[in-house]
């Protein structure tokens, strides 16, 4: 097993693995090149809540999306979008307890991939994740990455 940090693009203000997002998670996800998936170690805290010391259960979904949307980008080489997410917690998660997310892909049709995901603490399983995701267009793609480069302040003409 070789992993490698998953570095976002210049200028992402993404709200889970971004650090220049000063309201975001900032978690540093890494790709393990052997076998495909990516993981993520996590510790949420008491900013992290819904009900006091569980992790709100959308912070948890996000993570295990992004894990599972950079799982698609690692292994098709290019930008995908979620088309659908469907989560199932099995145990709450707890805050200040380290998790660990890990994703992988799936089924391949076209340009649609379907991955999943899941959080562990220890050997026990507490969430799992299904997503399908659209690889989308080298154009498209491009128009997003000049997006996301541009100077602060600038406009961009992308929809």
């Amino acid at each position: 097993m070789t992993l490698r940090r998953l570095r976002e693009a210049p200028g992402s203000r993404c709200f889970v693995c971004a650090p220049g997002n000063p309201r975001g998670l900032a978690v540093p996800l890494w790709y393990d090149d052997a076998d495909g998936h990516v993981e993520a170690t996590v510790r949420f805290d008491e900013l992290h809540c819904g009900a006091p010391t569980y992790v709100h259960s959308g912070l948890a979904m996000a993570v295990l999306a992004e894990a599972m949307a950079w799982a698609v980008v690692t292994t098709t080489g290019r930008i995908a979008i979620t088309l659908a997410s469907s989560t199932d917690f099995h145990r709450p998660l707890r805050v200040d307890v380290p998790y660990l997310a890990r994703a992988e892909i799936g089924q391949v049709a076209g340009t649609d991939v379907r991955a999943t995901a899941v959080f562990r603490a220890d050997a026990e399983v507490l969430a799992t994740a299904t997503g399908t995701f659209r690889v989308i267009s080298e154009k498209t793609a491009a128009r997003l990455r000049a997006r996301v480069s541009r100077p602060e302040g600038t406009s961009s003409n992308l929809p």
